[in-house]
């Protein structure tokens, strides 16, 4: 073989990490195809192509025509989107070491597919992380990526597919004494609880992650289950309470450097603020947490803070400024593929087509998110959007249409326990199937005195 041959040979295994065609045993077979031409591939291979990514960034970086080098975030982006890979097991490990290891590098992996809102990605990694674990029956590695599945649904707001993974999670970490772990899963399932409007139990949770956190100081996560527990009290309309908490962990995230954090913190005060009418004191925190989201490269909160934003102007009856941050939630969402986060975004320039009276626009885009709705089966949304075509039939004159629709409503709602909107619904059913009545009996006595209605009175 050539020198330039050797050359390339140790080139392929210091960028692969393997030696070329490792797969085939017997050597003249890798001769045939050298002189064939069949080489390995640079492309299909993903660290090669990583490797090719990122020169031909660097190479664009320090290109000679400062217009022509890409900026910061244009640098992030196309990281973002390059291939991404688990380090190949290195060689001399033994197969146990070598696999578990592989498999914490899948959990750190799927960490950081899901921070960037790929959910497929995460879920692929933490699944087979999972295999691995149970394979070599890694009880702690077993826990952990149960529980970054569960993280996985819940980020989806698929919370009752997470709360199995957190479950069984808890189990392992109590039996294991795994305070820290023990205390990651309660604290997905009292989310979970809030979710489901479970208010009492997911104080209750939140409650006890934040005693073991204080416990083993852990200061960043104490933090968060300060903002749950504020989250809480906000939805049951304790604000001076919820104020409390949420400045209390902003200062916490700010004091460690946390800005992620920090703008989940800001992101509920302006929550506060938004229900107390405080709309400008909202918007300007929303903005601020908007930015720190935009920088950190968050799309799923930059996406919830965008709705919020467009819910502050909306009820300002600022309907242009309304439907831009609605349209811009809309279409994050759907960039990073969050199913329910598309429905909020149809659900509210539906509500924004409403209130302008564009009926048939409304009737569509309610429609969409009713759709959506049903299919990831969040009962809550799907009672609200079915009031809301309600009305908006109502509105139109399709009396039995809005009948229907505000039946089902009051179904929907009774199965989850909200009996007073239930209730509502019903009534107003019921009101509108009476004032047919009446019109009919009106009708029916007109015709009955001899007085045509469709002829001209004299």
């Amino acid at each position: 073989m050539s020198s330039e041959r050797h050359l390339g040979v140790g080139l392929d295994c210091v960028m692969t990490d393997t030696i070329p065609f490792h797969d085939v045993k017997k050597d003249a077979i890798v001769i045939h195809r050298v002189i064939q031409g069949h080489l390995p591939s640079v492309t299909e291979h993903a660290r090669m192509s990583l490797i090719r990514a990122l020169c031909s960034l660097m190479v664009q970086c320090w290109s000679l025509n400062p217009d022509g080098r890409p900026t910061a975030e244009e640098c992030r982006k196309s990281v973002s989107w390059m291939p991404k890979i688990v380090p190949a097991p290195t060689r001399g490990m033994d197969e146990e070491a070598s696999q578990l290891r592989h498999a914490q590098l899948l959990n750190e992996l799927g960490h950081m597919y899901r921070r960037q809102a790929d959910y497929l990605s995460a879920l692929s990694c933490y699944t087979e992380a999972l295999n691995i674990y149970t394979t070599n029956n890694d009880i702690m590695g077993r826990a952990v990526a149960l529980r970054g599945l569960a993280d996985v649904h819940r980020f989806q707001d698929q919370h009752a597919e997470a709360v199995p993974f957190y479950s069984e999670a808890l189990q392992i970490s109590t039996a294991l004494d795994d305070e820290s772990g023990r205390a990651s899963s309660i604290f997905g399932l009292a989310e979970a609880h809030r979710f489901r409007c479970e208010y009492d139990e997911a104080a209750k949770l939140y409650s006890e992650c934040l005693q073991i956190h204080t416990n083993i100081g852990n200061k960043q996560f104490r933090a968060a289950d300060l903002c749950g527990l504020a989250t809480v009290h906000v939805q049951q309309g304790e604000y001076s309470e919820a104020i409390k908490l949420y400045s209390e962990a902003l200062q916490i995230h700010t004091d460690i450097g946390d800005w992620r954090a920090s703008a989940l913190a800001l992101s509920g005060l302006a929550h506060v603020h938004r229900y107390q009418g405080e709309y400008n004191k909202a918007i300007n925190l929303y903005s601020e947490a908007l930015q720190t989201f935009t920088d950190v490269g968050d799309h799923r909160e930059r996406a919830r803070i965008l709705w919020y934003l467009a819910q502050v102007h909306r009820v300002q009856q600022e309907y242009s400024e309304a439907r831009k941050h609605y349209s811009e939630s809309l279409q994050v969402y759907t960039d990073i593929g969050h199913t329910p986060g598309r429905g909020f975004a149809l659900w509210g320039l539906a509500e924004v087509n409403q209130a302008l009276h564009e009926y048939d626009e409304a009737t569509q885009l309610y429609s969409e998110a009713l759709q959506v709705f049903t299919d990831v089966d969040n009962k809550p949304w799907r009672g609200e959007t079915l009031i809301s075509l309600a009305k908006t039939s109502q509105m139109q004159g399709h009396s039995g249409e809005a009948i229907s629709l505000y039946t089902e409503a009051s179904e929907v709602l009774g199965e989850m326990g909200d009996s007073w909107r239930a209730s509502d619904a019903l009534r107003t059913a019921a009101d509108i199937r009476g004032t047919l009545q009446e019109a009919t009996t009106d009708s029916a006595e007109t015709f009955k005195v001899g007085e045509d209605p469709l002829l001209p009175s004299e």
